[in-house]
């Protein structure tokens, strides 16, 4: 019986527990020992090589993407305030590279100029000094040493970053991702495609007849498209296989919706998601009710529980 009375216990332990609060710990902005310092100056170093080669020479533009609050919350610059993206709540590395690539697109659309340009010193590195707290935009390209052709990925940084300690580095050290290029065979041939995706619609009636697309060939417009539901949102061309740079950006983008863009091998994805209205906001609740009641009945049962097994106890001992 005792053995049984204590299972029963343990068990209703367990429930109550179940119900109670979890918390998960990691490095973020939340988890920050403390406001960022605006006044304090960054640096950032960025490296450039592949297989423990570095790469000299390679022209850098680094871009201001947006500025930071104290509190870790990014605003876009006048120059990329247009493209309408979302920096605030990011979590995901997928996430950041679609946010990478449609800074990319803006940056040729628009014709915007870097913050400062430099070259990479015999170790393959570029540090840019006395920068105000933000998010950058580090944009290489291409480059040859020693007989190998490497591109580049653009560098999105934080400044400051923020260790899993939660303490606030204003001096980064980076690496850009390299990818060595093929031989070029002019040639073959290669099939580009365009793909319009809608997110965030109950509606299609919000959805505009069309929209218009540039297409652009190493930084130079190439041909200017019109997508819409009568060609399946999507258009493709065939060009040869020469090693050009290719950016597609959306114009115009419709009242409402923000325009993004993603490269999938020789795809490029452009998404039009709908602005969500803001729901009204609700005065912050002092406690969680629902938990507060739950807690509440769980102790009465257990309550009720260890008495019926005292008074079955006591029948058993005197009979």
């Amino acid at each position: 019986m005792a053995r049984r009375r204590w299972g029963i216990i343990a068990f209703l332990i367990c429930l109550c527990l179940c119900f109670g609060p979890c918390h998960a710990f990691g490095a973020s902005t939340a988890d920050a020992r403390g406001p960022i310092s605006l006044d304090r100056t960054c640096t950032i170093t960025i490296n450039y090589g592949y297989d423990g080669v570095p790469f000299e020479d390679v022209t850098v533009a680094l871009y201001k993407i947006a500025t930071v609050s104290s509190d870790a919350q990014y605003s876009l610059t006048e120059n990329f305030r247009v493209s309408g993206l979302v920096l605030n709540g990011v979590q995901t590395n997928g996430e950041w590279n679609v946010i990478r690539s449609t800074l990319e697109a803006n940056i040729v659309a628009n014709n915007i100029e870097p913050e400062a340009v430099m070259a990479t010193n015999q170790r393959g590195q570029v540090t840019y000094e006395g920068l105000e707290p933000g998010l950058y935009l580090a944009i290489a390209g291409q480059a040859v040493q020693e007989d190998v052709t490497c591109v580049f990925a653009s560098a999105l940084v934080a400044l400051p970053d923020i260790d899993e300690e939660g303490y606030w580095h204003y001096e980064v050290e980076v690496t850009a991702k390299a990818e060595v290029l093929p031989p070029v065979d002019p040639d073959e041939e290669l099939e580009l495609k365009v793909i319009k995706l809608w997110k965030g619609e109950t509606d299609q009636g919000k959805r505009p007849n069309s929209v218009e697309v540039e297409v652009f060939r190493d930084g130079v417009s190439y041909d200017k498209i019109t997508l819409s539901a009568e060609k399946n949102w999507s258009y493709s061309w065939i060009v040869p296989d020469d090693g050009a740079k290719w950016i597609v950006v959306e114009r115009n983008v419709p009242e409402g919706y923000t325009a993004t863009i993603e490269e999938k091998g020789t795809s490029f994805v452009l998404t039009n998601t709908l602005v969500a209205d803001k729901p009204p906001v609700e005065p912050p609740k002092t406690g969680d009710t629902a938990n507060i009641w739950l807690y509440i009945i769980l102790l009465y049962v257990s309550g009720i529980v260890l008495v019926l097994m005292g008074i079955m106890g006591r029948k058993r001992k005197n009979s």
